[in-house]
């Protein structure tokens, strides 16, 4: 019996809540929904990483980032900016297939991709180019009517980047959820300083400016969805429809604002590990997955649908065997000197980090935050401690009353909580609601603006904001700087009663302040998990950040427990990676010079800078 042929697609950063299949409210992909209803969807899968290059080459390979050593995309070394590339030695999924008599095809449009970065491996037919979805579909569609008079199965690969920035999709697709004149200050390479300013702080986005991103992206979503709904009925009009197996996934996520900054490459948030698999096996009944899953999952998986053996080594679940197996997840991101993993089991969450030791050369940053000066700072409640996020300078009287601003909870007829902060009021507690806001009666979720002063340990509002239902669930504080404690990157803040704890990750807007010399090689990466992690870093100088969130209270992420070293997700994590870099198949030769070429086309897609 001849094998099933089949085609992998990859949508790049699409993030499975913005599907139709997965509740989404815009009509945003009408083919995928349709495929799903007679596939078997994985309602709860996660990536290994939360950008392109680390991602393919995770699910190509069925490896972990920490195994392949994919994590740069261009660093600095010296004078010569570098490139990691997958190695020889990795196994891809294209291998396996050629190894059993496919026949092998890749239509890629990402520049990390290209021919040279090693993701060619195992493929007769690879080409990366500047194709968007009709042409990408087209060459897909091409390439088997080249090969159809071939008795070998295949195995095709789709790469589509029509849903990530600049969103380059004919104009009656972008304008399907919003005008023209909404979404232009998104859109093309001139939108490019828009999205920097976000990302380093200096542009705060309104709800406004969140709505009208989503929509460009949901727009770019839905006309690659249109493509992809052609290429399946390219397919069905050659007779292919009954003997091939379709599988849909993507790469990554996306962030809109929701935790400061937008795109992706620099986190582990579920909105960028979150991804959407979908599976279609001719003969196989309709079904839903909920277990939580890895990409890295795909690899078995897809070979047990085409009735393949599995290969050692490889590290995911066939989960067509094992569908309800249960395991923790493992995703990873590096940037020039830090390391981050999140290990995620069922709902619960631990994000850990580690910050390289310090090079020869260090410098003392001196915070230019007068005492007495007015101050605000965006902040997260971590266990019992309020952390900044975000500070910057305002411009107003210093005398004047403290400001708080986020959701509400516990509200009775005389008090609230904001941030775990008591919040009286009364009848002379003015009510500030304007057209479109929320108000004027107070209510668990709403966001609002006290301000006041602060006696007997709570917050007495004189003035109560409100804000739309929508508003983005902030945590902002802004009062004068009465104390300020900071040394090496890490201190605190007091503004009015309340202190905040600074970190390495504060983000201080509007200031440019030198920087550390403290970069993190892959060797260096490789020797703190092999070394277990956690007392690695402590016996050599690492820096270290641990934070648990809870995804069933928290989905957005927006109130993580700090903890403290030695948990038991800790332990196990410490684990997996001693064991899974123990079998890392990169070295020092798996990287090379990107080149002015490469540059060039990484820069047309926004990248440029750390690691990406």
């Amino acid at each position: 019996m001849r094998p099933p042929n089949v085609v992998l697609i990859c949508l790049d950063t699409v993030r499975a809540d913005h599907l139709g299949v997965h509740g989404y409210v815009r009509a945003t992909t009408p083919t995928l929904d349709a495929l799903a209803a007679r596939a078997l969807v994985f309602d709860s899968t996660s990536s290994c990483a939360g950008w392109t290059k680390p991602s393919v080459a995770s699910f190509l390979t069925g490896t972990h980032p920490c195994q392949h050593g994919v994590y740069g995309g261009n660093a600095r070394v010296g004078s010569t900016e570098m490139t990691d590339a997958l190695p020889a030695r990795a196994l891809t999924l294209a291998e396996v297939f050629e190894q059993h008599g496919y026949r092998t095809g890749a239509f890629v449009h990402n520049a990390h991709l290209r021919v040279g970065n090693g993701f060619d491996q195992g493929f007769g037919d690879y080409e990366q180019g500047q194709m968007d979805a009709r042409a990408l579909r087209w060459r897909g569609l091409d390439w088997l009517d080249q090969g159809s008079k071939s008795e070998q199965p295949f195995f095709l690969y789709l790469h589509f980047l029509d849903a990530h920035w600049p969103y380059p999709a004919p104009e009656q697709w972008l304008t399907r959820f919003a005008s023209a004149e909404v979404i232009a200050r998104f859109r093309g390479h001139e939108s490019k300083a828009l999205y920097a300013a976000i990302n380093d702080g200096t542009y705060v986005m309104s709800t406004d400016d969140r709505a009208a991103l989503e929509a460009l992206y949901d727009g770019a979503l839905a006309y690659l969805d249109s493509e992809l709904g052609r290429f399946l009925a390219g397919l069905e009009l050659r007779g292919l429809e009954e003997s091939t197996i379709v599988c849909v996934i993507a790469d990554h996520g996306e962030e809109f604002g929701e935790h400061g900054r937008v795109g992706h490459g620099h986190g582990l948030f579920e909105n960028l590990l979150h991804v959407p698999w979908i599976l279609h096996v001719p003969g196989r009944a309709p079904a839903r997955n909920s277990v939580p899953v890895s990409l890295i999952d795909l690899f078995p998986t897809l070979l047990s649908a085409a009735r393949l053996p599995r290969p050692d080594g490889l590290d995911g679940i066939d989960r067509l065997a094992e569908g309800n197996v249960r395991r923790a997840l493992l995703a990873e991101h590096k940037s020039s000197d830090r390391y981050t993993q999140t290990l995620r089991v069922e709902n619960e969450k631990l994000q850990r980090s580690f910050r390289a030791p310090p090079g020869l050369e260090r410098v003392e940053i001196v915070l230019p935050i007068a005492l007495g000066s007015r101050w605000e700072a965006e902040f997260e409640v971590v266990g019992d401690e309020l952390v900044a996020t975000q500070l910057k300078p305002r411009d107003e009287a210093p005398e004047e009353p403290l400001e708080l601003k986020g959701p509400i909870a516990d509200v009775s007829a005389s008090e609230f909580r904001l941030a775990g902060i008591r919040v009286r009021y009364n009848g002379d507690s003015k009510l500030q609601v304007d057209t479109g806001t929320s108000g004027p009666t107070l209510a668990n979720g709403l966001v609002v603006k006290v301000r006041g002063p602060i006696l007997d340990g709570a917050l007495y509002a004189e003035r109560i904001k409100f804000y739309a239902p929508d508003e983005e669930p902030l945590l902002e504080l802004r009062a004068r700087v009465e104390k300020l404690e900071y040394s090496q990157g890490s201190g605190s803040l007091t503004l009015g009663a309340f202190t905040l704890r600074i970190t390495p990750d504060t983000h201080l807007k509007d200031m440019e302040l030198p920087s550390e010399n403290r970069p993190l090689a892959r060797e260096q990466l490789a020797a703190l998990l092999a070394g277990g992690g956690a007392s690695f870093a402590a016996a050599n100088g690492f820096e270290s950040e641990r934070r648990l969130y809870d995804l069933s209270r928290d989905p957005g992420e927006l109130a993580a427990q700090e903890l403290p070293p030695g948990s038991v997700l800790e332990a196990s994590l410490d684990e997996l990676g001693a064991a899974l870099i123990g079998r890392r198949i990169f070295g020092t030769a798996d990287q090379h010079d990107l080149g002015d070429e490469a540059r060039a086309e990484l820069e047309a897609l926004g990248y440029g800078g750390d690691q990406r």
